[in-house]
């Protein structure tokens, strides 16, 4: 049954269990299945959390880099996750050329990486993009049974041919959260669209303005993408039975 929440509205803070770590990031690298170099940066959590941290999974957009979440990080380290940003193929530190078939391969190359880490929980990781970021976070959630939930940034149906639909078809058991604003019409139309042919939980908002990806997180006020984002991945935790 499909379940659609539109306008979400944002809930009170959670509460981190015990002190701040050190949240300077440590550089890793992995390599792809053709052998090319992928690069990004791995942040602790600044609070401690019963049982190993859920791991997120960070995509940036086009012609940016894994630092361009420097705005989101700290409030998902607050929550107690793990965070990896990482470049794409073709961007920041990690190899070229871009490709972005590649870049979907290698968003599982990455799941699987993380899951192996002795610091994070083995059995979840979130994934978070930002416009083709995005995509490849919605294809990616979709390939990966370990995937809980996908947020996208302005996504769009077909960015450099990575495509959304067949994506939403497959989350039918589990969710995405789509974000886009009102005159970024390419993304708008495209939530739009996926709204209509996700077959499972899904969450969007709209805001007003023009910001595209990972700059909504500098034009919308007072933080409510960054706080949206953290409240959506709250209600998504994995349970206990």
């Amino acid at each position: 049954m499909k379940l659609i929440l539109v306008f979400l509205l944002v809930l009170a803070g959670g509460v981190g269990l015990v002190g701040a770590q050190d949240s300077a990031p440590v550089t890793v690298e992995i390599t792809a299945a053709d052998g090319a170099v992928l690069v990004g940066d791995y942040y602790a959590p600044t609070v401690e959390t019963e049982g190993d941290p859920i791991p997120v999974l960070l995509m940036h957009q086009y012609g940016s880099n894994r630092r361009s979440w420097s705005l989101l990080v700290p409030e998902l380290l607050a929550e107690g996750y793990a965070v990896y940003a990482v470049d794409l193929r073709g961007f920041g530190d990690s190899a070229r050329p871009q490709d972005f078939a590649a870049a979907q391969s290698d968003t599982q190359v990455w799941i699987d990486w993380i899951l192996q880490q002795p610091e994070t929980a083995d059995d979840a990781i979130y994934l978070i993009g930002a416009s083709v970021g995005s995509n490849l976070a919605l294809v990616g959630c979709a390939a990966h049974p370990a995937c809980v939930t996908a947020v996208a940034l302005s996504p769009g149906l077909d960015f450099y041919e990575v495509m959304t639909e067949p994506a939403l078809h497959e989350l039918r058991t589990r969710s995405a959260l789509l974000i886009a604003t009102q005159r970024d019409r390419e993304s708008a139309e495209a939530v739009k669209t996926l709204t209509t042919v996700s077959e499972g939980e899904i969450g969007v908002q709209f805001f007003s303005g023009s910001a595209h990806g990972t700059s909504m997180l500098t034009t919308v006020r007072g933080g409510r993408v960054q706080a949206l984002i953290v409240d959506w991945l709250r209600w998504q935790q994995p349970r206990s039975e």
